[in-house]
């Protein structure tokens, strides 16, 4: 079975992206000089956070494929709701008119998360997607329940030159470590600065340090039984997905490694390797096929140079959905891993502009059938192919604005039935190391 799975990803990886194809509108005034570009509905997002993303230019012909571009580039700030161009004829010239439907700029709400290991968590949230209208974003979260999470997300995606970019993850999380047997709390604090390489080239730096502390004597490198983690980092990526949010074609690829420790203060002296490789080809009527893949590889000798903690349990909505972490999390672990994805995404309700008391937002839902492969291993004769466990399934998505999306899924494994309620996609949170 995984014979026909690996080759059937090998073989689907290489097909050719389909062509987007403009209006017919804009067919009609192809060429004709841009007289003027105006904006309407910018109520609070600062003009030049708009124009900066144009490639239709004033006195230039108009050209549909850029036009279509950069109606795409506005939709992928995912501070507005909706996104629609009026072209006016004026003449033998054209007046480009972009018509933009704000979110909300500050939103308070409830919030929850849900983990297969930790169960359901609620909590008060505030959340802005377009802070001083620069397409800024900041949200804050406390979370009770499962598990308890104080969490702070800011991202500032373009600060100057060409996309500088500045992110920070801050968080305060104490939960129950089922695996190993004992309380953990853990503070976060991730600063990174990133830019983009030409259109689709992204790279960044980081500095992180995580602060890890044991209720039990024994789970931590340090003796006190807290670990002081400090680590050096840094990505490089190619990205050309159509849309952020909800890609129907293109690729997101990242090689991203750590160094803990050694030569850097702290506890610790591991090296840390991802490999994040997604492909998303559209088949027809707006359904995409989606690949992927993620190799995570970490150095040194766990419980020495690697703390325990560190290591990659199997199973559940992040992973493997044919499975729950319990069914896997004992038995498929280690301090390396391989995980395969194969989806097939079926547009059940299109993305649309939704009002409800003032405030717009765009709503969608969708289907999706998967097929998971993973393998996880600390020892070289362990990483075999037969030791890998594959599940199917299938689940709806509910798209949202600025939160990527909502799942409920149904996976089948070797122990039967599996149901599993998650947030953002499946390749996005397995990057995370949420199980």
């Amino acid at each position: 079975m995984w014979r026909l799975f690996l080759w059937t990803w090998c073989t689907l990886m290489l097909l050719p992206a389909a062509p987007v194809a403009g209006s017919d509108t804009q067919g009609d005034l192809a060429g004709r000089r841009v007289a003027d570009i105006d904006l309407s509905g910018n109520r609070y997002t600062q003009a030049h956070v708009i124009t900066r993303e144009l490639r239709t230019l004033v006195g230039q012909p108009l050209d549909p494929s850029t036009l279509t571009a950069d109606v795409q580039r506005l939709q992928n700030l995912d501070i507005f709701s909706s996104v629609r161009v009026e072209l006016v004829s004026d003449g033998e010239a054209v007046r480009v008119v972009y018509h933009l439907r704000e979110l909300p700029p500050v939103v308070p709400y409830i919030t929850y998360d849900v983990t297969d290991q930790d169960g359901w968590s609620f909590g008060p949230a505030v959340k802005s997607v377009n802070l001083f209208g620069k397409d800024i974003f900041l949200a804050g979260y406390a979370l009770f329940g499962g598990r308890t999470s104080y969490l702070l997300d800011l991202t500032h995606p373009w600060m100057f030159g060409d996309h500088v970019s500045f992110d920070l993850d801050a968080s305060r999380i104490v939960r129950q470590n089922e695996f190993d047997g004992f309380e953990e709390r853990s503070t976060e604090f991730t600063p990174r600065l990133g830019t983009w390489i030409g259109d689709h080239g992204r790279a960044s730096v980081a500095v992180s340090l995580l602060r890890f502390e044991s209720d039990l004597a024994g789970h931590t490198l340090s003796a006190t039984d807290t670990d002081d983690l400090l680590r050096i980092g840094g990505s490089v990526g190619y990205d050309s997905r159509d849309d952020w949010s909800n890609p129907a074609v293109g690729w997101l690829a990242e090689v991203e490694t750590w160094k803990t420790g050694g030569v850097i203060p702290g506890e610790g002296d591991f090296w840390t390797l991802h490999l994040d490789s997604r492909r998303f080809q559209p088949v027809v009527a707006g359904q995409t096929l989606v690949l992927a893949s993620l190799l995570s590889v970490q150095s040194g000798r766990v419980g020495r140079d690697l703390p325990q903690y560190m290591d990659y349990h199997l199973g559940g909505a992040n992973s493997l959905r044919g499975y729950t972490v319990d069914d896997l999390g004992h038995s498929l672990f280690g301090k390396q891993q391989l995980l395969t994805t194969m989806e097939y995404r079926v547009p059940l309700v299109a993305p649309s502009e939704v009002t409800l008391f003032g405030l717009t937002a765009d709503l969608g839902l969708g289907g999706t059938l998967f097929a998971d492969g993973g393998l996880a291993w600390t020892r070289g004769r362990d990483f075999e192919l037969g030791r890998m466990r594959i599940g199917v399934g299938a689940g709806l998505r509910l798209l949202l604005p600025a939160v990527d999306m909502t799942r409920l899924e149904v996976g089948y494994g070797e122990a039967g039935w599996a149901i599993h309620f998650a947030s953002f996609s499946k390749m996005r949170a397995q990057r995370l190391r949420l199980r």
